[in-house]
């Protein structure tokens, strides 16, 4: 973003005291103002000297418009450099840099909180094992092989895209139950971390900004895809080879735990 420099003070004193006040303003002669910088050793075409006209024209021009223009011409008195040729575009350049700063842009921080809701879909997931999610009871989460009319039992995920620390590989996600205030997140529990289901408020969740405890770093290697808690590094959603074992935080990536799910967007 540009922004106006101050002006210096002397800029008023500097157009009110000159002694050559006939150059500038003719009663009764066309609106003409003309005066030489002789400070300066300007080249130009012609004689040499920067003309001002002024136009009986109006022109609607805003009141920034002008004062940057003041602004402009100030600088160009104060800052040009005797020269050999015609202005060029680098040096037209150049100028602009003396005559504005610039200011950085805000960027997102963690105090951030947008009021629109994340962005999220419906998806179902199952180890590479082939093992469902289904709830066992109220707020426990299992993986089992299904089947048949048992395929119902499966567990719907609502995953958001919430704020955290966003790379080309890993993605922040929240992971809830459809239809349910229930939330997946990870809570240090007896000196280690621990996967639960978690009731939540349904009137502010989801939101943009999750709780960190309830942050995943959705990794996809290929056709798979993992889920790294952003509240433990290094500790994934797993589950059990064995049938109808709860599904738990692990840290044994690439072990006997499963850490690998494959994803299922589901439209409705």
């Amino acid at each position: 973003m540009a922004a106006v420099v101050e002006c210096a003070g002397d800029v008023m004193d500097y157009y009110s005291s000159s002694n050559d006040d006939s150059l500038f303003l003719e009663m009764d002669g066309p609106k003409q103002m003309k005066h030489r910088f002789q400070d300066l050793d300007l080249c130009f075409p012609g004689d040499g000297a920067l003309r001002l006209q002024v136009s009986q024209q109006y022109l609607n021009k805003s009141f920034r418009q002008v004062v940057s223009m003041v602004v402009a011409l100030e600088k160009l008195r104060k800052i040009l450099a005797p020269c050999a040729q015609y202005f060029q575009d680098g040096d037209l350049r150049d100028i602009f840099h003396c005559i504005f700063e610039e200011e950085p842009i805000s960027t997102w921080d963690d105090a951030y909180v947008s009021d629109a809701p994340p962005r999220s879909l419906n998806c179902r997931l199952r180890d590479v094992e082939q093992k469902c999610m289904v709830l066992s009871g109220p707020c426990e989460l299992q993986a089992l092989h299904l089947n048949g009319d048992n395929v119902s039992r499966q567990v719907l995920f609502c995953m958001s895209f919430v704020q955290g620390e966003v790379s080309r590989e890993k993605i922040p996600v929240a992971l809830g139950i459809k239809e349910k205030s229930l939330y997946l997140s990870c809570v240090m529990r007896d000196g280690k971390p621990t996967l639960q289901l978690e009731t939540v408020d349904p009137r502010s969740h989801p939101k943009k900004k999750m709780e960190k405890r309830f942050v995943f770093y959705k990794l996809e290697i290929k056709d798979k895809v993992e889920f790294e808690s952003a509240e433990f590094p290094n500790w994934y959603i797993s589950t059990s080879q064995e049938e109808e074992m709860p599904v738990f935080l692990g840290n044994s990536r690439g072990g006997r735990d499963i850490v690998d799910f494959t994803l299922e967007v589901v439209s409705s």
